[in-house]
């Protein structure tokens, strides 16, 4: 295959269990908005692959994996995923081995290699039997990306060894993202060597900040995709509907990618808080938040 190629990208689809509050206690029903999102693409036979660039689930439970795993079933097409912070390892792999859906690495198609890279990576401890396994409690979910050692080697030696003209990253983390909330030094920075060695990469695309954009690094594009389970604009402050992107990747390396919004009653465009606002810029930290919302509705018990 030489011509273009055709990719969908979901992000942050955060599969909730029937009965169970959502991580953060708000969000929307992402089930419905699978089936709104799904209506909205309709015939799809065309594309090449569905990309799902992580937060699967949204705590990482074994039937949140169930419904995805059902969910995504419905596509025509292969459909690829990667981890999100929200996706514990073990229950993750388990979880989305199905067929006609896979956690593939590494997928070449026409003149692209596409790498799908763990971009918790870094935060997974090592164990004397040899596993890796995640951090506990909620270290896992509050951080902003971290390649790490291995990963990071990983991520050059599939640069070196593709015979694919051009490569693209898809990872959960965009790194050094316009949202100051979101933004890991360090992190960046592991990008920035990477970037600096493989001319070849042509651009990354991610999720997690649940603010879609479009943005360089280092020349290269990034393209951050909507969520299910909530959306933001911060410019004006104003809640989204969900989406997804799509994109068109040609032979001589270019990408378009387009921001798809399902505009519906059930997720109007509404303006958020200053609240969310200041987590978003960077002047709350989530605990922070927390502790403003209990203290608020203590008040008006």
């Amino acid at each position: 295959m030489t011509g273009t190629v055709h990719i969908l990208q979901l992000s942050d689809t955060h599969f909730l269990e029937d009965g169970v509050d959502p991580e953060g206690g708000a969000a929307y029903d992402t089930s419905e908005a699978f089936d709104a999102v799904l209506g909205h693409i309709g015939d799809h036979g065309h594309l090449d692959m569905v990309v799902v660039t992580g937060d699967v689930a949204d705590h990482g439970g074994a039937a949140e994996y169930r419904k995805a795993a059902e969910a995504f079933s419905q596509f025509q097409v292969p459909v690829n995923v990667c981890p999100g912070n929200h996706d514990f390892d073990a229950v993750f792999a388990a979880g989305m081995a199905r067929p006609g859906i896979s956690t593939s690495r590494v997928i070449e198609v026409g003149s692209w290699a596409f790498l799908f890279v763990d971009s918790s990576a870094g935060t997974m401890l090592d164990q004397d039997n040899g596993l890796r396994i995640d951090p506990p409690g909620t270290d896992r979910l509050r951080t902003h990306g971290s390649l790490g050692a291995r990963e990071t080697a990983w991520v050059h030696q599939m640069c070196e060894t593709t015979s694919a003209e051009h490569v693209f990253v898809w990872l959960h983390h965009p790194p050094q993202p316009p949202v100051p909330m979101c933004r890991d030094d360090a992190y960046a920075a592991e990008w920035h060597a990477i970037l600096n060695a493989h001319t070849k990469i042509r651009g990354l695309g991610g999720g997690h900040t649940h603010i879609p954009d479009d943005y360089e690094l280092m020349g290269r594009p990034v393209f951050v995709s909507p969520s299910f389970k909530n959306n933001f604009f911060l410019d004006p402050q104003t809640w989204l509907p969900p989406g997804y992107r799509t994109y068109e990747f040609a032979a001589d390396g270019s990408i378009a990618s387009e921001v798809q919004l399902v505009d519906d009653e059930r997720w109007p465009r509404h303006p958020f808080g200053s609240l969310l606002g200041s987590l978003f810029n960077g002047e709350i930290t989530f605990s922070e938040l927390d502790e403003i919302i209990a203290r608020r509705s203590a008040a008006n018990d």
